[in-house]
């Protein structure tokens, strides 16, 4: 009898890394105004609200800062208004994210430069020397050729210089040396960041002008209805006037026949 050959053992697969920050929660809200878009004279999208969540830890090394759009009364896909900023102060580089594709809902409103502007302007001022570790370009996330050039557009803005792959200029790489080389600038024509104490000032501004109209508006009624007391008074004047007139009328024809 031959003897039987052992079976090699399968290898196996090694787990993937645990995430430090998978249980992360945000720790911060505040809210943003979406201006209305117009093409010529056509209104595209009216004046929106929207909260930005911030979720701000550090485990050890690793420092995650991450913001999330969230608009009321509307349902969006998971790993969808995400983008974050993963910082190694122990090799001293950052990383942008996520790294499975930005997907930002609604689009062509300035939000993803809005978040990408504040997620530099905060690592130029925790982390300016920090090396940048590239961005990687997937066709995928831009399905056409509007939305490859407002990709474009806004990672060049940013201050990243793009390489691509590909003649389609769809596959590449957006790269900066260091954190102090990028540009924290957003589209604020579209995107503005509504403080505190600033809506607290619309609110008095828009409460005065509420008891000016109350007051104008209480004016013009005592008015108008000082016009309807005088029209109805002068409508009885004048019926009076029309029936004494026919009564005249009527004793002076009868004077005329007698």
């Amino acid at each position: 009898m031959s003897e039987e050959q052992p079976h090699s053992a399968a290898p196996e697969q090694a787990p993937p890394p645990r995430d430090p920050f998978a249980h992360a929660r945000p720790s911060e809200l505040y809210w943003i105004q979406l201006k209305p878009v117009y093409k010529g004279r056509l209104m595209l999208h009216g004046e929106r609200l929207a909260q930005i969540a911030v979720t701000h830890e550090r485990v050890a090394s690793l420092e995650l800062l991450r913001l999330q759009l969230r608009i009321e009364d509307e349902s969006v896909p998971p790993d969808t208004n995400v983008m974050e900023l993963l910082v190694d102060h122990k090799h001293q580089r950052i990383r942008f994210g996520p790294l499975q594709g930005l997907r930002i809902f609604p689009p062509q409103r300035g939000v993803a430069g809005f978040m990408l502007a504040q997620l530099i302007d905060w690592a130029q001022r925790h982390c300016a020397d920090y090396s940048v570790t590239p961005v990687m370009l997937h066709a995928s996330e831009v399905p056409s050729e509007e939305a490859r050039q407002i990709r474009e557009r806004l990672l060049k803005r940013a201050g990243f210089h793009l390489s691509y792959n590909d003649d389609a200029r769809s596959e590449g790489k957006a790269q900066a040396n260091r954190v102090s080389n990028l540009i924290a600038s957003w589209n604020t024509e579209r995107v503005q960041r509504l403080h505190v104490g600033e809506i607290l000032h619309q609110l008095r501004d828009q409460e005065t002008l509420n008891r000016q109209q109350l007051a104008q508006l209480t004016t013009l009624q005592a008015t108008l209805d000082e016009y309807k007391r005088n029209d109805i008074g002068h409508r009885f004047a004048i019926g009076c006037l029309i029936v004494f007139s026919i009564f005249q009328a009527l004793m002076l024809l009868w004077v005329v026949l007698r």
